[in-house]
């Protein structure tokens, strides 16, 4: 099992968060207060149909194995912070 904890920049463009480890592991994401929202989805997502994190709250998602996770902002750029647990 492994850890890893980052701090991704999220853009208005799809910015890759993160990608599913052998075996499987589970995301948690934190947007901390700040002046833009981050969406989160496939690399398709946008800001009209990503999932909206909201400030301030943890989010935990179940990531399959080479699943990728986008994530997206409307104007400017975002902080969010990782941590992935699990997998080989």
């Amino acid at each position: 099992m492994s850890l890893a904890a980052s701090t991704v920049t999220i853009g208005t463009t799809p910015t890759l968060i993160a990608t599913g480890l052998v075996g499987a592991s589970w995301i948690y994401l934190h947007a901390p207060t700040g002046a833009n929202t981050v969406y989160i989805g496939n690399s398709t997502v946008t800001v009209a149909n990503g999932l909206e994190l909201p400030k301030g709250a943890l989010q935990t998602f179940w990531l399959a194995e080479s699943d990728k996770l986008y994530g997206i902002v409307a104007t400017s750029t975002q902080s969010l912070m990782t941590m992935q647990t699990g997998g080989r």
